[in-house]
């Protein structure tokens, strides 16, 4: 088994998160347990040393006892302890982004990010993350332009699946059916919608849409093919 343990301090740390507060009272009594167990074993070093050592003992079980009980919920997943066991028959689960989503909810977009854009610098082919950071551009940080380069880019990768180039060109059309304003290029991605996702509703309503829109274009405006 292979083990990778990460530990995001922001987190782990913040006492403003009432899940990181709930962690910490629930590792309480195992921490004060610990450390009874600690001063017992030392008391023949004097009081003082001995108060002291299960001073720290307490600590050092309070935090890790906290990181492991946010490692098991799974809040804040980069936030805490985290154990992966890709061999065997044990699968990991899927990212949820809930350290990100965590960010975004109090409305800290910059952070979320700078934290996405590290782990796409670490991660370049990975569609899930991608798309994921794809959506906050364009939705949390109203940013159409950076959506839309990322959402293509999540289409050119070569572990991307159906499901997730459904979900790009979806966002796609949409991003060019409103705030980019784009109608040659929103044909295009409703003719990619139609033809790679055939018998869907997106591919029907792609179909309703492209009447509609082929008719607003001039045809020196209209996309090849």
């Amino acid at each position: 088994m292979k083990i990778r343990v990460k530990l995001h301090f922001a987190q782990l740390f913040d006492w403003d998160d009432a899940t990181t507060l709930k962690a910490y009272g629930r590792s309480l009594p195992v921490a004060i347990l610990v450390a009874a167990f600690a001063f017992t074993e030392l008391a023949e070093l004097g009081m003082l040393a001995a108060g002291f050592l299960a001073l720290v003992v307490f600590i050092v079980a309070e935090v890790l006892t906290a990181t492991l009980i946010l490692g098991v919920v799974g809040t804040g997943a980069r936030a805490a302890l985290s154990i992966v066991a890709p061999s065997g028959s044990s699968t990991p689960p899927p990212d949820d982004y809930s350290y990100e989503k965590s960010l975004l909810v109090r409305g800290n977009v910059g952070e979320a990010l700078t934290v996405l854009e590290a782990r796409m610098a670490g991660n370049p082919d990975d569609p899930a993350l991608w798309l994921f950071a794809a959506n906050v551009h364009a939705t949390n940080a109203h940013d159409p332009v950076a959506g839309e380069r990322l959402f293509r880019r999540v289409r050119e990768m070569p572990g991307v699946s159906k499901a997730q180039d459904y979900a790009a060109t979806n966002r796609l059309i949409d991003l060019y059916m409103g705030p980019l304003n784009d109608s040659a290029r929103a044909i295009a991605e409703l003719e990619h919608m139609r033809q790679r996702h055939a018998n869907t509703t997106a591919a029907a309503h792609a179909e309703h849409a492209l009447r509609q829109l082929r008719g607003t274009l001039a045809p020196s405006e209209r996309p090849a093919g």
